[in-house]
């Protein structure tokens, strides 16, 4: 049967569909000159249909793709059928991304050329070119990577784009006003020096402004832009003539830096680069915002949050250092001790209130500051509890110190229109002559302190080998700890987890409490360091899993719901040889499904990575679930956390008391919860106390949380859990 089509009509409707088609259609010959384009064709270069006849293929293709292309037509004239991705420049010079198909052109079966069409993929290109950057940068947030190395490579990424500009990263410094480079590896050494420290204000340059502004500052020409008259010379001396600033904001909108394009010639961004300039300033305000978390929860592994003054774990450091390097210059000289504590101010704290004797601390920090000097050093050791290190001092000068430190005292503190004279209780115990080691030293100064309140507080008491270490209540504890019935002297309270989706509490913290038959009710913090320091932690860290899978079960043979239980372990424990064979053996004996079962350690036991690591992995292998406790006070970070098979990750209280109101903290608590979650780990915040850290948490997609909200530890039949 004929074809009814004739040959001009298909040769109209091809005409047809080339001309009209929306993408780039054209036709060359064997020698690769144009012989036929589509006005699609004409609008993407910008060359005319006349200007493409005086070209070749060759004229339009970026250099590098040039011997592909070649390769790639030659094919093509040899009967191949194939596809290519080109760049191009267009007649103003701008590149553009094609991705080419096209066939031969064959007459007689003799190839006369080849005809194709050109798709404009530049933006296409240009997205998954970002999308792949900024997964680049978040794996290197998330891997801990410095976070100088990690602007660098936004501002990298940046200048790859946006050709021939060269970019700065700078961040604020809210206390002097001003803003400091932190990034600017292509920006003349001279020029970045010189706008170091640059003043947040009106008419300060670009980025003073953008900050002050809190927006967007662009200055197309710096030799004529009224804002850069104090730093214009400076900047055109250096070929810098635009400039465009944008304030990068941390998650409550206060401007934490400023991210800078700086251009050769004047300029004025496309909506392409102001989108750029988005993206690069989004993981800029990561970046920051990882580093000043970090930094603060640095500060705060060394330092007392509530004083500013270091802490316990500082303070042994720099006492165990001191011991190491000590070189008396002759007998006279040791290193001196000072344990003090605040006499009656518990009493302070239980009739003035908490917040009184909060202040109160915080006033005797500050008189205790101003008589240490700089060799010297002063911790919080917990509670009303301060030491204070002196290096190479004779007993004499360790006494004025001690004397110093009582007047200091001496005048009433005025809180809250209430005048409040507190006084200090002060043991001193000398090294080498009263210890050969830095706890023992600690340990003894702490029995000259109790000396010094059994003479009548207000006063100081060097140590001495004749103090009746028996009347001391540390000793009291030991010595009924050793002597308690664990199954009948202990119990167990439990804290609900409550899942902040649903309100629902479908998991509980293990808590222990010692009921003594004659002291009552003994807390954790009074006896659970004793008995890490005499080993008694392992018999009754073993009583508390098997009582909790004990219970466990007696839930499931009620026909009650499934639910988790945590149970805290400690440093011993966890650590002894026989730990992961002994929860092995409870688990199996007492016949509970490991899933079950939340094991929390603390920070410090992640210290020796490469052991921890091993008894983690030997942990799950049972099936249980694993939690790091009281996350942000101690020695890991979230870089170390990917090497340990973890499930939760509990934000410390210390983060969340004052999350409503306190920017940093909710900061640094945002910044972990989407750390944490980057590396698959689930959430749980502790100390919860109110609806309005409730909702801020939810805001934050934390997962759970526990606290006094909810409930407080109770015996697991006066609990209202799921059921």
């Amino acid at each position: 049967m004929d074809n009814p089509v004739s040959e001009d009509s298909l040769f109209d409707t091809y005409k047809s569909l080339f001309n009209y088609n929306s993408e780039a259609c054209f036709a060359l010959n064997m020698r690769g000159e144009f012989l036929l384009v589509n006005p699609a064709a004409e609008i993407l270069t910008g060359y005319s249909d006349k200007e493409f006849f005086h070209l070749s293929y060759e004229d339009l293709i970026e250099k590098q793709d040039r011997k592909v292309t070649i390769k790639k037509l030659e094919g093509l004239l040899n009967g191949d059928k194939d596809s290519v991705e080109v760049s191009i420049r267009n007649k103003q010079g701008e590149k553009i991304d094609l991705s080419i198909v096209a066939v031969p052109i064959f007459r007689a079966k003799r190839p006369m050329g080849i005809v194709g069409v050109a798709k404009d993929v530049t933006q296409q290109n240009y997205m998954e070119f970002l999308v792949k950057e900024q997964n680049k940068i978040l794996k290197m947030i998330v891997d801990g990577t410095n976070y100088t190395t990690i602007l660098d490579e936004i501002v990298s990424i940046v200048e790859k784009v946006a050709k021939d500009s060269r970019c700065s990263v700078m961040i604020a410094d809210k206390e002097q006003d001003k803003l400091y480079t932190a990034s600017s590896p292509r920006l003349p050494s001279e020029f970045a020096t010189f706008i170091d420290g640059i003043p947040i204000g009106p008419n300060s340059g670009s980025c003073g402004t953008a900050a002050y502004f809190k927006q967007r500052i662009i200055v197309s020409d710096i030799a004529v832009d009224p804002l850069w008259e104090d730093f214009r010379d400076e900047a055109l001396s250096h070929g810098l003539q635009a400039c465009w600033s944008t304030p990068v904001f941390d998650s409550f909108n206060n401007v934490i830096g400023c991210f800078a394009i700086y251009h050769s010639k004047p300029n004025t961004p496309n909506p392409k680069y102001i989108k750029l300039i988005e993206e690069a300033t989004y993981l800029t305000s990561l970046v920051i915002q990882r580093s000043m978390a970090e930094e603060k929860i640095q500060h705060l592994a060394y330092h007392d949050e509530l004083t500013g003054l270091p802490n316990r774990r500082f303070f042994e450091e720099k006492l165990k250092a001191a011991i190491a390097d000590f070189q008396p210059a002759n007998n006279n000289q040791h290193l001196g001790l000072l344990f003090m504590d605040l006499d009656r101010f518990k009493f302070i704290n239980d009739t003035l209130g908490h917040h009184v004797g909060d202040i109160l601390l915080k006033q005797f920090s500050e008189r205790l500051n101003k008589c240490i000097q700089k060799k010297e050093t002063v911790s919080r050791q917990g509670g009303d509890e301060f030491t204070v290190l002196l290096r190479n001092v004779t007993e004499e000068e360790v006494r004025k110190k001690a004397k110093k430190i009582i007047q200091i005292l001496s005048s009433p503190f005025l809180i809250d229109g209430h005048e409040i004279f507190i006084t200090p209780s002060i043991g001193i115990a000398m090294y080498p002559k009263d210890s050969e080691n830095n706890v023992s030293l600690i340990r003894n100064a702490d029995i000259a302190m109790y000396e010094a309140k059994k003479e009548g507080r207000n006063n100081y008491q060097f140590y001495n080998e004749k103090f009746d270490y028996q009347s001391s209540d540390l000793f009291l504890l030991e010595t009924e700890l050793r002597k308690a019935d664990i199954s009948k002297h202990f119990k167990l309270h439990f804290q609900p987890i409550v899942d902040l989706k649903t309100n629902a509490a479908t998991s509980a913290e293990a808590l222990i409490r010692w009921q003594h038959p004659e002291l009552g009710l003994i807390s954790p913090e009074k006896f659970i360091k004793i008995a890490e320091d005499t080993g008694l932690i392992i018999p009754i860290g073993e009583w508390v899993l098997r009582k909790v899978c004990q219970e466990l079960k007696a839930r499931q043979e009620k026909g009650l719901s499934p639910m988790n239980f945590s149970v805290n372990l400690s440093l011993r424990q966890f650590f002894d040889s026989s730990f992961v064979s002994t929860v092995a053996n409870i688990l199996n004996e007492e016949g509970i499904n490991p899933a079950y079962i939340t094991l929390e350690i603390t920070e410090s036991m992640t210290m020796d990575v490469e052991k921890a690591t091993q008894i983690l992995y030997q942990l799950k292998d049972l099936g249980v679930e694993i939690s790091i406790d009281d996350f942000g006070t101690g020695y890991s970070s979230l870089q170390y956390l990917q090497k340990f098979p973890i499930d939760y990750l509990k934000i410390d209280k210390s983060f969340i008391q004052n999350i409503g109101e306190n920017m940093d903290d909710c900061s640094i608590a945002s910044t972990i919860i989407v750390m944490a979650h980057n590396l698959g780990l689930k959430v749980i915040a502790e100390g919860v106390e109110t609806e309005e850290q409730v909702n801020v948490l939810k805001e934050m997609n934390c997962e759970k949380a526990q606290g006094y909200y909810y409930s407080k530890p109770l015996p697991l039949n006066e609990l209202r859990l799921i059921d």
